[in-house]
């Protein structure tokens, strides 16, 4: 048996390994700040800074999923954040400009990292409904508080093994918190405006 050669393959392949890891690690955050910018890009209207973002996402993932096939066994573990990123920032815009919600399929993205992605929606269309009624904006509230709701649901009904589903039931907890604050807040605002209303007349 020659040790030594059968070592020095291992040390070669676990070279390959790491390089890629680290290439992949490095593209992954930068695609997770593009996303960022993304979704901020989306509440604040900046339409142009979204499709810009938007492009640079898609070759960061292009690059991302390239590197990943490498070795699928191994890396497709990194792929996880920033497709759950990536489906948060693409259903969100079709969410607020109305258009219908992009498949698993059409992004390009696991499944189960979708629905991870999707309920990270939840919390930025709260985000979305409080700026809104920040600029006294009342129209719509309801419909996105509906989107939530529906969300929710869809996300609640998956039931299976946390081996299969991750984080999701956490994140369906949280989410069913967020939703009830919304709630409250939309309330409380239409309220308020009603009350301020009626003292103007």
């Amino acid at each position: 048996m020659n040790i030594d050669k059968i070592f020095s393959e291992v040390s070669k392949k676990l070279d390959e390994l790491d390089q890629n890891r680290e290439k992949i690690l490095n593209v992954s955050r930068e695609m997770i700040r593009n996303c960022s910018i993304a979704i901020k890009s989306i509440h604040r209207n900046e339409l142009s800074i979204y499709q810009e973002k938007l492009t640079q996402i898609k070759s960061n993932y292009k690059e991302l999923s390239n590197l990943v096939d490498k070795d699928t066994a191994n890396l497709s573990r990194y792929l996880k954040t920033p497709e759950q990123e990536y489906v948060e920032a693409i259903c969100l815009f079709a969410i607020i400009h109305d258009q219908s919600l992009p498949s698993p399929e059409e992004c390009g993205v696991k499944p189960i990292n979708y629905v991870l992605g999707l309920a990270d929606v939840i919390g930025e269309l709260r985000r979305f409904i409080l700026d809104k009624i920040r600029r006294d904006e009342f129209d719509d509230l309801e419909k996105y508080l509906d989107i939530m709701e529906n969300i929710y649901t869809y996300l609640f009904s998956l039931d299976y093994p946390k081996s299969i589903t991750h984080d999701l039931r956490r994140k369906t907890d949280v989410a069913r918190g967020i939703i009830e604050k919304t709630r409250g807040d939309i309330s409380l605002s239409i309220q308020i405006n009603k009350f301020n209303q009626k003292l103007q007349k």
